[in-house]
């Protein structure tokens, strides 16, 4: 079993890998060029979502379900674990309507809902705004009522994570990775600066830099950066905690009237830079269904890169060929969600050598390979 254990990147995936590990008694070095979670882990919204039921094909299914799960139960722990309070609380939640196929994919989804026994059905805008008392629907056709969802801060949720994780022996160490060290085909070491820290497993988790390990690995590494750039505005005292989306945006009232406002999908390399033409359409979107928004007070605008896989699923598990060395990236959008069963599947293939956790098939990182499917 490896006892000396190297994460590459303290964000919220090394960070869940670390707390898994050290609840096994195996206390991990991370190693992290910038900051806790100073990247996409501590600047998304936190938004924690249970999966549709007719979304039960995709290949991402079971690590939405799972996550979703398991940040319930860490809720009950994790707090008093790290003595960090990340704010985890449950706010109702619907979904927007604004065009004829989206008021069919709307409904369908009510209805998997009602057929798997969780709450979901078809409101009016005009039961949407008795309901929000904030949000009136603009032009929408309707929106689908859905089970309430969860949140957390997630700057805090992943400090929590490695907090714990350094309370119980792990450590997180300054410095940039350079590469591997290697003896016959099996690792012996992680190369931070100029140092050698001895290892006998490796995880790279560098988010969107991921892809720079390629070159130690052999292997193809394809990560790039998705840029997200999310609001904050002050809304009224008394506005009720209430989410709502659309496609890929949303509104999400955190704690003391804080709302999140979001988000972007950009392709600009690893520019984190925020533009007045992203706060213009996000503000657009959340003033078009909830008018009462256009007198909110702007607190921030922030830009974060999630990692993002060549074909959308995230990167997981051994690396072929390369005895002791391992990836956990490319989450995308919800590594927030997804972390809690991610770093536990990954615990248990680094200590066990298999996890009972999830099967990780989908996300083996061979499938990138010349000549794999």
């Amino acid at each position: 079993m490896a006892e000396r254990v190297v994460i590459c990147g303290a964000g919220v995936i090394g960070g869940s890998i670390a707390y898994h590990l050290a609840k096994r008694g195996v206390f991990a070095t991370l190693v992290e060029n910038d900051g806790v979670a100073a990247g996409a882990s501590g600047a998304a919204a936190g938004i924690l979502t249970p999966p549709l039921p007719h979304t039960s094909d995709s290949p991402v299914f079971e690590l939405q379900r799972r996550g979703y799960d398991m940040h319930v139960e860490l809720s009950r722990t994790l707090p008093e674990e790290s003595g960090v309070d990340y704010g985890f609380q449950y706010t109702p939640r619907a979904t927007i309507a604004a065009t004829e196929e989206e008021e069919r994919a709307a409904r369908a989804a009510a209805e998997a809902l009602t057929a798997a026994g969780r709450d979901g059905r078809w409101i009016e805008t005009s039961e949407l705004r008795e309901l929000t008392g904030w949000v009136d629907g603009g032009e929408a056709r309707g929106a689908v009522l859905l089970e309430p969802s969860a949140h957390v801060d997630a700057y805090r949720y992943s400090l929590a994570l490695v907090t714990a994780a350094e309370r119980m022996g792990a450590t997180v160490r300054s410095g940039e990775v350079r590469g591997l060290a290697t003896e016959d085909g099996r690792v012996v070491g992680v190369r931070v600066g100029d140092d050698v820290v001895e290892a006998d497993a490796v995880v790279v988790a560098m988010g969107p830099w991921s892809g720079d390990s390629s070159s130690w690995l052999g292997l193809p590494v394809p990560i790039e950066p998705l840029k997200g750039q999310i609001v904050k505005v002050q809304g009224a005292p008394d506005i009720t905690p209430f989410s709502f989306g659309r496609g890929g945006m949303y509104v999400v009232v955190k704690h003391e009237g804080i709302v999140f406002l979001g988000t972007t999908e950009e392709r600009v390399g690893f520019d984190r830079g925020t533009t007045v033409e992203a706060r213009d359409e996000i503000l657009e979107f959340a003033v078009g269904f909830a008018s009462g928004l256009e007198s909110a007070e702007f607190v921030e605008q922030t830009a974060c890169l999630r990692p993002l896989s060549g074909d959308g699923v995230p990167i997981m598990g051994a690396v072929p060929g390369l005895e002791g060395v391992y990836l956990a990236t490319g989450h995308g959008r919800q590594g927030i969600l997804q972390s809690p069963p991610s770093g536990l599947a990954m615990a248990e293939l680094i200590l066990d050598g298999a996890t009972d956790t999830l099967d990780l098939t989908p996300f083996d990182p061979g499938r990138f390979a010349t000549g794999s499917r």
